[in-house]
């Protein structure tokens, strides 16, 4: 909204002084993410400020609109979180991916099955890294034709035995990467649909 759709200039005041502070919080996002969260607040602003036009004064309606949005901070987490998610899906950056999530964790987000896998994939590679140490006790054991476990036994009996030897390294390498891929196409398919979702019932 610009100074010339208002009428009163403490309306504008009440309103500049709130994009201000909505610029603050998402000012670490790149600019056409800054651009866009700008433009879609704007847009819900204008929508709600004209619909009570004819009924009370800029100022109390200005307020209402604020008020009814709430504190830039309470819907603004979850958003850049988002953002930086979108981004980091985009470059394949795993430990930016579960920075992302682990966000929005904490701010409501339901990725509890995705951070998961994610910590499942980071979980191989230190086992990559236990075979290298811990030759002995890292690896695909059985006992008497039973499966014991596959990763790192502290304690193992003697009559156990380790399939796959070093061949453990590769096997746990190729399986991680096409995981790593394959989650991360999912996870960005996911947040495709929730951006068209958020865009279609016009939500900041």
């Amino acid at each position: 909204m610009k100074r010339s759709d208002f009428d009163s200039i403490e309306a504008y005041k009440i309103y500049a002084n709130y994009i201000a502070q909505v610029n603050d919080i998402i000012s670490m996002l790149p600019k056409d993410d800054v651009l866009d969260i700008i433009n879609e607040i704007d847009s819900h602003i204008y929508e709600s400020f004209i619909c009570n036009k004819p009924i009370i004064s800029e100022e109390e309606r200005i307020k209402t609109v604020i008020c009814n949005l709430g504190a830039p901070q309470s819907y603004l987490k979850p958003v850049i979180a988002e953002r930086q998610l979108r981004k980091a899906i985009n470059k394949y950056n795993i430990l930016g991916i579960l920075r992302g999530i682990f966000t929005l964790l904490l701010t409501g987000g339901q990725y509890v099955a995705v951070i998961l896998a994610y910590l499942f994939i980071l979980s191989g590679g230190f086992l990559v890294i236990a075979k290298v140490f811990y030759p002995a006790k890292t690896g695909l054991f059985i006992e008497d034709g039973n499966f014991i476990g596959l990763g790192y036994l502290a304690q193992i009996n003697t009559e156990a035995i380790e399939l796959l030897g070093y061949w453990l390294i590769p096997v746990l390498i190729v399986s991680c990467v096409i995981f790593y891929f394959f989650m991360t196409f999912i996870l960005k398919k996911i947040m495709g649909i929730k951006i068209k979702l958020n865009l279609k019932n016009r939500r900041i």
